[in-house]
């Protein structure tokens, strides 16, 4: 079999798995909590990807409270949502295809995401993923988020290979950006969790489907 060297590293959510749903559930169970109106798993949507204060702050904005809540509402919220991070969440299109594609090919995977690493962890475990992934880097309180390289750059560091060549794959700007930022390449995946036309943010390459990883590494 040839040998195929090149390392990917994934975004969570919106690239791996459609985690909205419960992130919908957590957050509104927090604005219930503290009489604020509920928010639209749509609306919700739109905030997705800077990390969970980022979240709580544009949420709280939203349904009409003030600054005085955002860390009320963000430590609720963290709660909520670290307890059952996994009841409604579903993989992505093409996703269980492209894991096992890559996994049988042996190239080495990993997961960079602005989700805090606990949750990551206990989500990738409770969706029976972890045999995919060489290195899982999360959301740290030392280290900045994406669109910093910051975090990218420890995932790669993480893989302990000679091999320098690596993609990120995502579904926002964030992703791009912080792979640009890396000097690697990168590749984002329409119908993820931007309201941004993905044909504009300048990434390697551009695609309908992860399954179309398949065919633009050259796998099938």
């Amino acid at each position: 079999m040839k040998k195929l060297h090149f390392n990917i590293i994934f975004d969570l959510d919106g690239t791996l798995v459609h985690s909205v749903p419960d992130m919908h559930y957590a957050i509104n169970k927090t604005l219930t909590k503290y009489n604020l109106k509920n928010i639209s798993e749509k609306k919700l949507q739109t905030f997705v990807g800077q990390g969970m204060l980022s979240l709580s702050k544009k949420v709280v904005d939203f349904c009409g409270g003030d600054e005085s809540l955002y860390e009320v509402i963000f430590n609720s919220y963290r709660q909520n949502y670290s307890d059952q991070p996994y009841r409604y969440s579903t993989l992505m299109p093409g996703v269980m295809e492209t894991l096992n594609c890559l996994y049988e090919k042996k190239i080495p995977m990993g997961i960079c995401t602005n989700k805090r690493q606990n949750v990551t962890e206990k989500l990738i475990q409770k969706m029976n993923l972890n045999k995919f992934f060489t290195i899982i880097v999360g959301a740290r309180d030392d280290i900045p988020l994406k669109p910093k390289p910051n975090m990218l750059l420890l995932a790669m560091k993480g893989f302990r290979t000679t091999n320098k060549m690596f993609y990120m794959v995502g579904d926002t700007s964030n992703d791009i950006d912080a792979a640009k930022a890396a000097n690697i390449k990168s590749i984002i995946v329409a119908g993820g969790y931007t309201d941004k036309d993905v044909n504009k943010m300048g990434a390697t390459h551009t695609l309908k489907n992860m399954k179309d990883i398949i065919k633009l590494l050259g796998l099938s």
